[in-house]
């Protein structure tokens, strides 16, 4: 696998791990409400993370960490 490959695949790995810790968290406030349920969560939860601005900050901070790393790394990619 190419090095752009590989990190093409950390950044969706992080940005499926972002998601998966924020639906996490959402699913579990919405049982602290009156209202809370599952169905609730999922669907708060799917209204927030389809927002452009925040796919675009998960996007920019998975990207500007690999190329940190990749930076720190001496542009060798990891192996």
């Amino acid at each position: 696998m190419s090095p752009v490959m590989r990190k093409t695949l950390d950044v969706a790995a992080a940005i499926a791990l972002t998601a998966a810790v924020v639906f996490i968290i959402v699913v579990v406030n919405t049982f602290l409400v009156a209202r809370g349920s599952p169905a609730y969560g999922f669907n708060l939860w799917y209204a927030f993370i389809g927002r452009p601005d925040i796919l675009g900050t998960m996007v920019l901070t998975a990207v500007v960490t690999m190329a940190y790393l990749m930076w720190q790394q001496g542009g060798r990619p990891r192996l």
